[in-house]
């Protein structure tokens, strides 16, 4: 393979001009976008802008290169210009030497009445919460992956093609609208586990879903840009409004020894993939990614963004229910619970590239599974927080009290998960405190009145006051950094009109 020129990114110190844009937003995200932002009530944020164009064009003047670049994490991965002279301009914040890596596809296929795929739903109860009419109607799912060849062909996929919901496509490697031709068909059977509607024959976990496509997997290379241009595809899925992100690609092994991921780095906050993964999370995005296929390799954990402490990772059981030995296995490195769930990928129901019907084999497969049921939740629950619907699922898990290594928290119960959601919806004294573990920063939420004083504590299991602010109640969640509070087991109090306590555990 070619050498390719190595990249940097150069993170700015603020937005610029962009900030006149803050009362704006409706001049880069959808309405859509703004839509769901209003009903989860998530506030827009520096963090949401464009990066400033002045920089942007500044380093193009210098010669160079601009590849790629991120608003949320506010960077712009370049290439053609010199460390030393990136680090000396005023607006560059730090400069960060991405490594070189190899991306693997999680799984590679080989073979209503839901025909082929009763199984795989039914074992999750993704039937049951069909029956409720939650098909994924009005939600949108992005698919970030490979190519999508075969999606143009397959006989099963003709609804979403004919019904004006496949939204749109996006090639970040080619800067173009083809999916369809170029990198494989790894997409295209990852979409039709979510995507299948033809009665008799196939359906899908969310057949009534919104799709975009997103390529952003480049099958005949390995560089650290297939990273950035998963976070460009993150950020233009919030743009368009996007519901749930699935993203059947992880990030582990690289063509240097020398510069490969270590485990160390699964820890939730070091690739940059993860830390976007989070962000969108962060914007109310259901992220669901495949744990990995490494499970029966010398690697055997989770890799990027699997190890996202907001992000669904997904492992692989068979028919039965029992773990496929491929599947990658947890916990994180720095002991939080992976993979989050497992579904069924091994025999899993899908579309091949000339978009036949078979049956393929990996952690591809069981993550979009359970992602088209996220979409189906949120069409149930649109107003809940993506991370409170992601908190429910882990919560609906076989293994919930009991998680392991391997399978995380089980395999869920989708209908269980909607119960759970919608008993916290209709009861006003339930308190929403999400994620829980917690890794850096916890979201409270609960029915409380416009502009009410909360009282908030945090005590640790000695009884002693560790934590304590007060905050208005602005009808969205209060995220709070407790990032400095030592691992363990602590009592959250939360004191307004009424009072709340709940046990929080940070890892």
């Amino acid at each position: 393979m070619q050498a390719q020129e190595q990249g940097l990114r150069a993170f700015f110190v603020d937005k610029g001009s962009s900030v006149e844009l803050l009362d704006q937003a409706e001049l880069f995200l959808s309405a859509e976008a703004l839509e769901r932002r209003a009903a989860q009530g998530i506030a827009i944020d520096k963090s949401d802008l464009p990066v400033a164009p002045e920089y942007l064009k500044e380093l193009k003047r210098r010669g160079a290169k601009v590849r790629a670049h991120s608003r949320w994490l506010n960077y712009a991965y370049v290439e053609g210009i010199s460390l030393a002279e990136l680090e000396s301009l005023p607006f560059v914040k730090n400069v960060e030497q991405p490594k070189a890596h190899q991306s693997h596809l999680a799984g590679t296929a080989t073979t209503f009445d839901y025909g082929l795929g009763s199984t795989q739903i039914e074992q999750i109860s993704g039937h049951l919460l069909h029956q409720q009419g939650f098909t994924g109607r009005g939600s949108t799912i992005a698919v970030i992956d490979a190519g999508f060849t075969g999606t143009l062909e397959a006989a099963v996929l003709d609804s979403l093609r004919n019904s004006g919901r496949l939204k749109g496509s996006f090639n970040f490697i080619s800067g173009d609208t083809n999916v369809y031709t170029g990198q494989g068909s790894h997409g295209a059977s990852v979409l039709s586990t979510m995507a299948a509607l033809d009665t008799g024959a196939f359906v899908g976990t969310a057949p009534h879903a919104n799709y975009w496509l997103l390529t952003s997997e480049n099958i005949s290379s390995e560089t650290p840009l297939e990273m950035d241009h998963w976070l460009m595809a993150a950020e233009f899925a919030d743009s368009v409004g996007a519901h749930v992100i699935n993203t059947s690609l992880g990030y582990t092994t690289f063509d240097d020894a020398n510069d490969s991921y270590q485990y160390s780095d699964m820890d939730g906050n070091t690739t940059v993939v993860t830390r976007a993964a989070d962000w969108a999370a962060s914007r109310g995005i259901i992220v669901v990614a495949s744990a990995g296929n490494e499970g029966s390799g010398s690697w055997q954990y989770i890799g990027a963004p699997a190890d996202g402490d907001s992000v669904l990772a997904v492992g692989a059981v068979d028919a039965t229910g029992a773990y496929a030995g491929f599947s990658s296995r947890g916990p994180s490195y720095d002991w939080r619970i992976k993979p989050d769930v497992a579904a069924m990928g091994s025999g899993t129901i899908l579309i091949n590239s000339q978009g036949f019907v078979q049956s393929g084999f990996g952690t591809s497969f069981s993550s979009p599974l359970i992602a088209g049921m996220a979409a189906c939740m949120v069409q149930a629950q649109p107003t809940l927080h993506g991370e409170v619907i992601a908190r429910n699922i882990r919560r609906s898990g076989h293994l919930f009290g009991n998680a392991n290594n391997n399978l995380g928290f089980g395999i869920p119960n989708f209908y269980q998960a909607y119960i759970i959601s919608t008993d916290e919806l209709e009861a006003p004294d339930q308190l929403a405190v999400y994620p829980n573990p917690i890794k850096d920063y916890i979201n409270i939420h609960g029915q409380f009145e416009t502009n009410e004083e909360l009282q908030i504590s945090i005590l640790d299991q000695s009884g002693r006051l560790v934590y304590q602010t007060s905050r208005p109640w602005g009808n969205q969640a209060i995220r709070i950094n407790l990032s400095n509070l030592d691992q363990g087991f602590y009592i959250l109090n939360v004191e307004g009109n009424q009072s709340f306590q709940q046990k929080i555990l940070i890892q």
